[in-house]
């Protein structure tokens, strides 16, 4: 007897182009068999007629570290009720402390990773004052130490170059850090919202696998700043620079990312950039509702989905593990509803975009385990 078995769901796996009606059968943590009409006994059986069952979704840029700064939220409570099976800190915590921050991703069922960020303190959320992002005072030995004792947990360097942040040394820090992201054998990822340069400038500094994040924010230099994509852009993109949603409370430009979309520059990534400012808000901040908003502005259902799995395993560093629905592969997996229901989304600046379709969470299973469950999957179907 098996520990679980998923029945007559629309298993879409964009990944791996699949999109058939049928069952997964899962024990012991895996995927054991997946096809139609499986013939297994189970302890557990779902029935997900008229829903989709897609790889366990994995949001690339979140704030985790819960009671340990003022951004952290709950990993668990942001994520699992949501559809989203693993995720990444995005630079919460630094040199100085990030083994607080370890310490509590290792008593979460989400799986885990992060950014470590460039400042010593890691990123600080205040109107008074920023994180210190100095070159001349980061140590590189910390770094080091750092990078080794976190190896297959960090993912790169994290590093805000919003003119807040930068101040009087400009693109300073962002050659230091993509000089010592080199240095380690790392990523960064940049936040970019309000730089003191053009978006092209900005592009330019940064190589294959680096992280422009808040892709579609709207203040100061944006990358509609010109009203049409910029070649710098695509060029950047041509070299494997990642765009990332990360949307965030105040990041995301709703009339920007519309015409981004028009014009073909549609995120590598999808992401919210959950904190604990909006982590209890799954309306309009959860990775299922941003998704739900992208597909709204002009996205498909098939890149929703494969920006969120598939190309997002590949950020978190296990493409081929996570993000797929294959045999022999831990039994992350995500059901979810697409709801034909009425919505307007909103922004900071007041503009909206009506959209006709819901993505709702129906179940969230880990390794296996079920860790949350719609009371929509026990109705009769």
């Amino acid at each position: 007897m098996i520990d679980l078995l998923i029945r007559n769901g629309t298993i879409f796996d964009p990944g791996q182009k699949l999109n058939q009606t049928g069952d997964i059968a899962v024990h012991r943590g895996v995927i054991i068999a997946v096809g139609q009409n499986l013939e297994y006994k189970a302890e557990r059986e779902l029935n997900a007629k008229g829903f989709y069952v897609v790889p366990g979704l994995i949001d690339v840029h979140t704030h985790i570290n819960w009671k340990g700064n003022y951004i952290g939220m709950p990993a668990d409570l942001g994520c699992i009720p949501n559809g989203v099976t693993a995720t990444i800190d995005a630079g919460s915590t630094g040199v100085s402390n990030y083994r607080a921050l370890v310490q509590y991703m290792d008593t979460c069922e989400v799986k885990t990773k992060m950014m470590l960020h460039a400042s010593a303190s890691g990123q600080i959320m205040s109107k008074q004052f920023a994180e210190n992002i100095d070159p001349d005072v980061w140590n590189l030995d910390l770094f080091e130490r750092a990078f080794e004792e976190l190896k297959g947990r960090v993912i790169g360097l994290k590093l805000r170059v919003s003119r807040n942040v930068v101040k009087e040394m400009g693109l300073y820090p962002l050659e230091k850090a993509v000089q010592l992201a080199e240095h380690l054998g790392t990523r960064v990822l940049i936040h970019p919202t309000d730089p003191p340069v053009s978006m092209e400038e900005l592009s330019r500094y940064l190589r294959k696998d680096d992280v422009m994040c808040h892709m579609y924010h709207g203040e100061g230099h944006t990358i509609l700043e010109k009203g049409k994509i910029s070649e710098e852009l695509w060029k950047s993109r041509e070299r494997g620079v990642i765009y990332d949603v990360s949307q965030g409370k105040g990041n995301f430009s709703i009339k920007l990312a519309g015409e981004a979309i028009r014009q073909g520059f549609l995120p590598d990534t999808i992401s919210t950039d959950l904190n604990i400012e909006n982590w209890n808000d799954p309306w309009d901040f959860s990775l299922l509702m941003t998704m739900s908003k992208l597909m709204a502005l002009g996205m498909s259902f098939e890149q929703v989905i494969y920006t969120t799995t598939a190309a997002a395993a590949k950020m978190f560093g296990e493409p081929g593990k996570l993000g797929i629905l294959k045999e022999e592969t831990p039994a992350d997996i995500t059901i979810l509803q697409i709801a034909d229901q009425k919505i307007v989304f909103r922004d900071k600046y007041d503009d909206t975009v009506e959209g006709h379709q819901i993505l709702k969470p129906m179940a969230t299973i880990i390794d296996g385990n079920l860790r949350y469950c719609s009371s929509d999957m026990l109705t009769e179907r």
